[in-house]
């Protein structure tokens, strides 16, 4: 799955989270007009692709009406794009867009407000060669330390300007005709190789780590949006840095061995209108009193003027693959 499809499948779990949510103090009473929801996620490239629906009253329930025959104005730097309509709510901008580029989206459909926003296409920040350590963590769950492979990612923060990002790990999968799925094929299986998403534990990292003890006291975690980990440059602008990553241990067919596939992690750099909704919809989504009605939810922050929604402007740099490497 590319990057961009990746993030749009982000948007489309956002806008069922943001339907979905409701506050048990009287809402009834909360009267709401639909507007347009605009997804939008722009990089260096020739196309891109636009999510647009329909917003539920927030007293009402059902499903995500997409929207087909809206009217699209997409524009790079003040030079119109050609918007073709895929079906299904989908639309593709087509464009060369490079770094730098501003961005500018007006949409128009079903007789609600129309909604614009804009953006900018951001650089890409690299990633030095990752290293692996087998680390042994405590855990308030368990009472006792947990193993753990952590993967140490360096990378070097623009002095110039304030940066956001988000990080994610994926493994290298194999996946025979059966649907069966492996961290290693055997010979003559004819397997494909698949990219999987993979869970992290922040703990050893202070950029990543946000929260104390009272934040779990009160129904809060550490785990961001759909695996997708977003943080500033607050602590280390200009500098080198090195994310470190918890992975959790990974044992063969029989549980006899540990074993290691080859990992990849996603650096993205991200505007700040995607770094704060993210935030927000991970907050929602991570707030088991949010979500019992017990506190408020934190409401959808966006860029999108007249709707809902965020069209926000990324660069994803991809590491080489690494393994790690057990001692029997």
């Amino acid at each position: 799955m590319s990057y961009t499809h990746h993030l749009l499948l982000l948007a489309l779990l956002a806008i069922v989270l943001l339907t979905s949510c409701r506050d048990d103090f009287n809402i009834n009473a909360v009267k709401s007009e639909p507007k347009l929801v605009l997804y939008c996620m722009p990089t260096v490239g020739d196309t891109t692709n636009i999510l647009l629906s329909r917003s539920l009253p927030v007293n009402h329930q059902g499903q995500v009406i997409s929207i087909d025959g809206a009217h699209i104005s997409y524009t790079v730097n003040g030079r119109p794009a050609t918007v073709i309509a895929e079906g299904n709510g989908l639309y593709k901008a087509v464009a060369r867009q490079t770094v730098g580029d501003r961005i500018h989206i007006e949409a128009e459909a079903d007789g609600l407000p129309a909604v614009s926003a804009q953006t900018t296409i951001l650089a890409p920040v690299s990633i030095s060669d990752i290293s692996t350590k087998e680390v042994s963590i405590y855990s308030d769950d368990y009472e006792g330390a947990e193993d753990y492979l952590q993967l140490q990612i360096p990378f070097t923060d623009p002095a110039e300007t304030k940066d956001y990002y988000a990080v994610q790990v994926r493994a290298r999968i194999f996946q025979d005709r059966d649907g069966n799925t492996y961290y290693y094929p055997t010979p003559n299986d004819g397997v494909d190789t698949l990219e999987q998403v993979v869970t992290v534990n922040t703990e050893s990292d202070p950029v990543l780590k946000k929260l104390n003890s009272i934040d779990y006291d009160f129904g809060y975690d550490n785990y961001n949006y759909e695996d997708f980990y977003v943080f500033t440059d607050n602590a280390f602008n200009g500098k080198t840095y090195t994310l470190r990553l918890n992975l959790n241990k990974i044992y063969d067919m029989d549980r006899s061995q540990r074993i290691s596939p080859y990992y990849y992690v996603v650096l993205y750099h991200i505007t700040p209108e995607f770094y704060h909704f993210v935030s927000t919809i991970g907050s929602i989504q991570t707030s088991d009193l949010a979500k019992s009605g017990l506190s408020n939810i934190t409401p959808n922050v966006g860029n999108v003027s007249g709707g809902i929604g965020m069209a926000a402007g990324y660069a994803a740099a991809k590491s080489k693959p690494v393994r790690h490497i057990y001692e029997e």
